[in-house]
């Protein structure tokens, strides 16, 4: 796909310097900024069609060493193309510290099916980037989201550049598209079929980044965290290395974080450029997926097949979420790359 460049403003949230694998390693990353943040409304009662979840029953965090895990959700490079790029300096630097995937593979092309499988376990035939109006899933189509509402735990999408919670459509200036956001193609989430008044429960969960810094802040991160970045700062619609800068001043901000030394973030790509899938089979290509965490074995770099179900097997098992039954439930979770905190480990 063709690449553009754009000029964004964007509103950073810099706790002070920052410390360890800070914004200092960066070459142009800078120490200060704008500290603006939107504080929206706590969560009220919600009901998902198939689990009902009140407010007051739902945990923030898991009971478990690890209680958060947040996954970044980037756009469209092959593994090699960025881990060692001197475009992507700043994720080369995590490969080398934390953990890597080394043989990780998307399930499919375009983007959607790929963010459909991340959450749901099955792509449902999607083959097409169509948005919610055409391409929504029935109220009977689960998610992690119910996975986490029957053990009472949280979770949230948080997308930059998104014009209104559960926004289902481009925004106008195209920076925010649905097609990255894949929990408004369920209606058992947004309350509709793609078109219409969206949930309650939907508008309180899919909400803006700014919205990640101010949960963060008060202490308040869910269990489940997805964030998804615009189009040019996922590196969809500009060079690697607008994603590769966006990435080395956001994720300082989670690694410097009080709620750091108990979460569990992963940076993954939705797919690559190639038809490559595990041992040689079709797939969405090789794709970064890195764990950057304290507890990951430092330096790793696994040699396991995974794919985009393993990393929601993952999930499941670090949260004892049990499974939703499709390619997730027998899908590998990716239990090497932590040295501590897993499950069994």
């Amino acid at each position: 796909m063709a690449r553009t460049a754009a000029a964004l403003t964007v509103t950073l949230l810099v706790v002070g310097a920052a410390a360890g694998f800070g914004l200092g390693y960066y070459e142009g990353a800078s120490g200060e900024s704008t500290v603006t943040t939107t504080v929206e409304a706590p969560f009220t009662t919600q009901q998902i069609p198939s689990t009902t979840t009140a407010a007051n029953q739902t945990t923030t965090a898991a009971p478990g060493p690890i209680k958060h895990v947040i996954i970044i959700m980037m756009e469209n490079e092959e593994y090699g193309d960025v881990i060692g790029s001197s475009d992507a300096p700043y994720e080369t630097m995590l490969a080398s510290q934390y953990a890597a995937a080394g043989d990780y593979y998307a399930v499919a092309h375009p983007s959607l099916p790929n963010y459909i499988a991340l959450v749901a376990g099955d792509t449902f035939g999607f083959s097409t980037d169509c948005l919610p109006d055409t391409c929504t899933l029935p109220y009977s189509v689960t998610t992690v989201a119910n996975l986490l509402a029957a053990k009472h735990l949280s979770w949230m999408e948080y997308a930059e550049s998104m014009p209104a919670n559960c926004s289902q459509t481009m925004s106008e200036d195209g920076l925010y598209d649905p097609e990255h956001v894949p929990f408004v193609y369920f209606s058992d989430i947004t309350g509709n079929y793609g078109t219409g008044s969206t949930s309650d429960y939907c508008d309180s969960h899919v909400v803006s980044l700014d919205r990640f810094w101010t949960d963060s802040i008060k202490g308040d991160l869910p269990a489940f965290s997805m964030i998804t970045p615009n189009v040019c700062d996922d590196a969809h619609s500009c060079q690697l290395s607008a994603g590769d800068t966006w990435l080395s001043t956001y994720v300082p901000l989670i690694i410097n974080s009080p709620s750091f030394s108990s979460t569990a973030l992963f940076i993954v790509y939705d797919e690559g450029t190639s038809g490559l899938g595990p041992g040689g089979s079709q797939g969405g290509g090789q794709v970064v997926c890195l764990l950057v965490s304290p507890f990951a074995k430092q330096g790793y770099v696994s040699t396991v097949q995974y794919t985009h179900y393993s990393l929601l097997a993952t999930v499941e098992a670090i949260f004892g979420l049990g499974n939703l039954g499709r390619d997730d439930a027998t899908a590998t979770p990716m239990s090497d790359l932590f040295s501590s905190g897993f499950p069994g480990a």
